[in-house]
């Protein structure tokens, strides 16, 4: 039987759709078909964690290179998560929960995360279409809030009532929020936000301490607000082992892979190929991307211009005179 060591590396030529509402994010790249035997693997001791050989039995520290590559793949990988759950879900509600010290002890994260935890899970047993994504942050107290964007569930079912007080982005207060007279005495010497304005509630289900409730005016702006919280975000630790939360009820991209390519001795530069010249996809995208580092290209395009461009509808002429001569002559030497 032929050695695995031994048998020749060939690689295949990917290509992975992830299908959102409104548009598609295509990545291309290649893969080898040599199989990596693991070499060492994570072991937990006394809640540190260290490396174990997994040929010689040996415990070790990983090194910084190695904790520093884990965390911006962990990131990535958030991310990623992250802005897919963004994309396809649209929320209603913008809430932050904070924890009384005269209630609950919240110095002790695992007393909060696990007072949380029982209270959304016992709002999400009581309606099953509660969606939800929720993001830790630490005060500056080094204290635990959580934020979460609501979807799926009534203000009443919610226990909203309405607190009085609107937002207002020149508040003097962190949580920029003021009286409703405050707001609409001093609004005309300022250029209103999207959110300026609107009630803010209180939630009378949430028994450990104070929250404030919005409803959402702007996705887009909402989407990137939120986004900045997974930058500061808790990490791992031994409560937290995520950077936020979310319901498994919320919609995710399609996720769609196939092979277009086999049996390279070596990957070619995808943007050096017949595929990447001739595709009318890449050229009507709205964004395209290549790293060079990993030959990996990524691009986004409309779902109906994909599904024109699959019907001929959107014809695409290359002129070959316009590109550089080195380009031309790649393109006509290398065919995929």
């Amino acid at each position: 039987m032929e050695n695995l060591e031994e048998r020749k590396t060939a690689y295949y030529l990917f290509q992975k759709d992830r299908v959102y509402r409104d548009k598609t994010l295509t990545s291309i790249y290649y893969k080898s078909n040599k199989q990596v035997e693991k070499k060492s693997r994570p072991v937990d001791i006394d809640g540190i964690r260290y490396k174990l050989n997994l040929e010689t039995g040996e415990i070790d520290t990983y090194k910084k290179s190695e904790v520093l590559n884990s965390m911006n793949s962990s990131l990535r990988r958030t991310k990623i998560l992250m802005n897919m759950l963004l994309e396809m879900n649209n929320f209603d509600w913008f809430c932050t929960l904070t924890f009384d010290p005269h209630k609950i002890d919240r110095t002790n994260d695992e007393v909060v995360f696990n007072a949380y935890k029982k209270y959304i899970n016992n709002i999400k047993k009581q309606f099953p279409s509660l969606g939800y994504m929720c993001f830790p942050e630490r005060h500056e107290d080094n204290c635990i809030h959580f934020h979460l964007l609501i979807n799926g569930i009534s203000p009443k079912q919610l226990g909203l009532v309405n607190s009085g007080k609107v937002c207002c982005s020149w508040a003097y207060y962190k949580n920029k929020i003021s009286s409703k007279e405050y707001f609409e005495k001093t609004k005309h010497e300022h250029e209103l936000t999207d959110t300026d304005g609107l009630p803010v509630y209180n939630v009378t289900t949430f028994p450990y301490g104070f929250t404030t409730v919005t409803r959402i005016a702007s996705r887009e702006r909402c989407n990137s607000y939120v986004k900045k919280y997974v930058e500061k975000a808790l990490g791992s630790t031994e409560i937290f082992k995520k950077r936020f939360y979310y319901s498994s009820n919320l919609n995710v991209p399609a996720i769609v892979s196939r092979l277009i390519g086999a049996d390279f001795d070596t990957p070619k530069d995808i943007t050096k190929t017949e595929l990447y010249y001739n595709n009318p996809l890449i050229q009507n995208a709205d964004y395209l991307n290549y790293n060079k580092d990993y030959n990996v290209l990524q691009y986004w395009v409309e779902n109906e211009i994909k599904e024109n461009i699959n019907k001929g509808l959107i014809p695409v002429n290359i002129d070959l005179e316009e590109l550089p001569f080195e380009e031309v002559y790649e393109q006509q030497k290398i065919k995929i």
